[in-house]
């Protein structure tokens, strides 16, 4: 047999397995494993080929999906399917015992005798040893936990991030934050299924509580948001031990020189951002990528990394000259929305889109970082703190400005043009300002020209005297 028809394959025993490397690059999506590894099941050459050229074809995906930093698809696990099938056999069986044994046996449930009732005990047992055979004890071990439901908490944490289809740094954000509780929770010795309200309870007090009140925030909600999904799956019932965790706020004076807000850049901060000559100190070969991203974002209010990880695909430009963004995924549903291109970012996309796959970066030269919004979020900081554009309050970690303070600016821009609310949060892809039942449940959203002109309301601020900021640089590099 030629060895080409033998690619990816080797024969273990008596049963064909795949074997395919991950690149290293990539390796991180993966735990840091190496190569994806599946038995076949089966010792027929003609079967395996078969299997693995559908397993060839799914492992394609999932290399393009990691490396582009799209929500993985969950690689197919041949134990758990069957652990599932089982499960629900288990459950049935425990609702209706005599209509679970009619069913099995192929006879009516008004036949079935009390000493006849049959449970599915034997056949998973049957089921285990088959395992064991092709995937040794520790895969029959696995099986049987997974059909008795012991199992840790972070067990379905791949499948509940596919489905949820958040941006690449939220996805990352929210497996970080489950993982911290499942891995606090596997050293009490509790699976997912013994988790309680009290034990949910004990989490909050000694590890969310002591947090910033945003950054507990964010983990509450993440560990919650995850029991939704397992409670809606049927993975776990009852009710949700993360719902009124928190304690409820009692009415606190604001005292004077409070925490203040993040904020828009003003006009003389956007000036200083676009048009300055780019600082010495910083590296020019980010000069394009920082320029572009920047313009990109205070003419479309568009976020971070939602610019840096477009497709060429999604920046069409028709023959008249009109073109637009399609923003595919992001935090929420309305972040999945059309943004109007505005008419002075055409020659920026129609630069970076030339000699491009469709499905080749916007931004081609991040395309090979871990993680491109981070990466080019410390190169703006260095960029911003170069300039001198910054606003550091006395007991805040983070600047007042930031690279979000495009989007901030647009917004402001747009609303004192006059648009509407419903229509920039069309625009900008956030729910809050269709909200009311008339938008949300009637409306069918703005007309393409309505979100248009809204876009084509903002525009950057002139720069009468290109000294004044070239000084203000200077001053800012020499302080």
């Amino acid at each position: 047999m030629a060895k080409s028809s033998m690619r990816y394959l080797s024969l273990r025993g008596l049963k064909y397995w795949f074997k395919r490397d991950i690149p290293a690059a990539i390796r991180f999506h993966f735990d840091g494993k190496s190569a994806h590894l599946v038995n076949l099941e089966t010792g027929d050459i003609r079967v395996a080929m078969a299997r693995r050229d559908e397993l060839r074809r799914e492992t394609d995906k999932l290399f393009r999906d990691a490396k582009s930093g799209r929500a993985l698809a969950p690689v197919i696990d041949v134990i758990r399917e069957k652990a599932d099938i089982w499960a629900k056999e288990v459950a049935e069986a425990a609702a209706d015992p005599w209509g679970w044994t009619a069913k099995i046996y192929n006879r009516r449930p008004e036949d079935i005798e009390d000493e006849e009732v049959d449970t599915p005990r034997e056949f998973i047992e049957r089921e285990a040893e088959e395992i064991e055979r092709t995937h040794g004890r520790e895969g029959r071990d696995r099986f049987l936990n997974l059909v008795q439901g012991r199992v840790d908490v972070d067990h379905h944490i791949d499948a509940y991030l596919s489905e949820a289809k958040l941006a690449k740094k939220t996805t990352d954000e929210r497996r970080n934050l489950i993982k911290r509780f499942a891995g606090w929770a596997k050293l009490k010795g509790w699976p997912l299924h013994e988790i309680t309200r009290a034990r949910a309870g004990a989490y909050y007090s000694e590890a969310i509580a002591p947090l910033d009140v945003r950054t507990a925030r964010k983990h509450l909600g993440s560990v919650k948001l995850y029991w939704d999904y397992l409670i809606i799956r049927g993975h776990v019932a009852g009710d949700n031990p993360w719902d009124r965790q928190k304690l409820p706020e009692r009415g606190r004076r604001v005292e004077r020189n409070g925490k203040k807000k993040e904020r828009a850049f003003t006009k003389d901060e956007i000036k200083t951002l676009i048009y300055s000559p780019y600082p010495a100190g910083t590296s020019k070969a980010f000069e394009a990528q920082l320029s572009d991203a920047m313009r990109i974002s205070a003419l479309s209010g568009m976020r971070e990394s939602e610019i840096v990880t477009l497709w060429v695909e999604e920046c069409p430009i028709d023959g008249n000259g009109d073109g637009y963004f399609d923003i595919r995924q992001g935090k929420t549903g309305a972040a999945e929305r059309r943004v109007p291109m505005h008419p002075e970012l055409l020659e920026i996309v129609k630069r970076r889109s030339k000699g491009k796959g469709p499905q080749d970066w916007l931004f081609d030269e991040l395309a090979e970082e871990r993680d491109a919004g981070d990466v080019f979020g410390k190169r703006f900081r260095q960029y911003r703190l170069k300039l001198g554009v910054d606003d550091k309050q006395p007991g805040q970690r983070r600047s007042l400005v930031n690279f979000h303070s495009f989007r901030r600016w647009f917004i402001t821009e747009a609303e004192r043009a006059g648009v509407a609310e419903s229509t920039i949060s069309s625009v900008v892809g956030h729910e809050e300002g269709r909200k009311s039942i008339t938008l949300k449940t009637y409306s069918d959203g703005p007309a393409w020209q309505q979100m248009r002109a809204c876009v084509t309301s903002v525009s950057l601020p002139e720069l009468k005297e290109k000294a004044e900021v070239v000084e203000a640089t200077e001053a800012a590099e020499a302080a």
